[in-house]
């Protein structure tokens, strides 16, 4: 019973995280931080704005372009989730139809980006980043390190696997001095954007 009784408070702190995370995406994505400046609400200027927005084919193309490309994307990952779909992928494709759904999703975004004039993700960042990404391995090995050695009993076989993928993670991740310092500085940045008041606050 105690053991049941322990999952209350951790299913009820789960929650508040999952709200909370929810409460600050919202914020961060509201136009006021991104823009600042705007117009209040229900104003007179903001009703303005709004209606030459409408009216303003500059705008309402790119957003005619924006919609169709989120409905390509929604569109295909709800077509392939449905049950029809995966039936019939799995019976053609067998053990290859998730990987099937991954390529789609992939090849969705690419259009995205394709269409956007954006290229190809990576070539966005710059070379000190792509030097850190060529030295550190994805924070989802964390989570399959934790599936391979966080098991009740280990097998033989296991932990054969566990050695093997352990080693074979760890070789590849070989953070230097200089990918250290970029990590240093761009955690300043952040704490720097985090501190600055925004505006609006009261000073």
């Amino acid at each position: 019973m105690a053991p049941a009784l322990l999952l209350i408070p951790a299913a009820l702190a789960s929650f508040i995280l999952a709200f909370g995370t929810g409460v600050e995406f919202v914020r961060f994505t509201s136009l006021r931080p991104l823009l600042g400046g705007i117009p209040e609400p229900g104003g007179p200027d903001a009703r303005q704005g709004w209606l030459a927005a409408v009216q303003d084919r500059s705008i309402l193309v790119p957003l005619a372009w924006d919609l169709g490309l989120l409905l390509l994307f929604v569109g295909q990952h709800s077509l392939m989730a449905t049950e029809t779909v995966k039936a019939w992928m799995s019976r053609y494709f067998g053990v290859l139809q998730r990987s099937l759904y991954v390529a789609c999703t992939a090849l969705a975004l690419q259009v995205y980006y394709h269409v956007l004039g954006l290229g190809e993700p990576l070539a966005l960042k710059s070379p000190r980043a792509l030097r850190l990404f060529s030295h550190l391995r994805h924070p989802v090995c964390v989570e399959l390190l934790t599936v391979l050695w966080v098991v009740p009993t280990l097998g033989t076989d296991r932990l054969l696997l566990a050695l093997l993928l352990t080693v074979y993670l760890g070789l590849a991740h070989g953070l230097d001095q200089q990918d250290l310092r970029y990590l240093r500085a761009q955690l300043q940045r952040k704490l720097h954007l985090l501190s600055r008041p925004q505006e609006g606050e009261a000073e």
